[in-house]
């Protein structure tokens, strides 16, 4: 696991990742970040997707299917998602 165990995860640790991440790329301040807002609001397309996908895959050590971004539009629903993938998988 690269950055985070996953006996520690949280959907908040999650959301807050998710949050900071989506931020970065939208070089705006993570407090700007409305986590029930779609992503599609903030402008992110498909490239952006798949770039914050694979930063998860990453941050998580998992394979995604890029198609949860777009079944899960919002941070707090991708969050619940993640979990729940994680622990199916656990």
């Amino acid at each position: 696991m690269s950055d985070i165990a996953l006996d520690t995860l949280t959907a908040d640790s999650l959301r807050t990742w998710l949050v900071d991440c989506i931020a970065t790329h939208l070089e705006r301040p993570a407090d700007t970040i409305d986590t029930a807002a779609k992503l599609s609001d903030y402008g992110l397309d498909s490239l952006y997707v798949l770039a914050v996908a694979a930063e998860l895959e990453d941050h998580l050590d998992i394979s995604l299917d890029p198609t949860v971004m777009w079944d899960n539009p919002t941070i707090d629903a991708l969050s619940e998602a993640l979990l729940q993938e994680l622990a199916q998988d656990a």
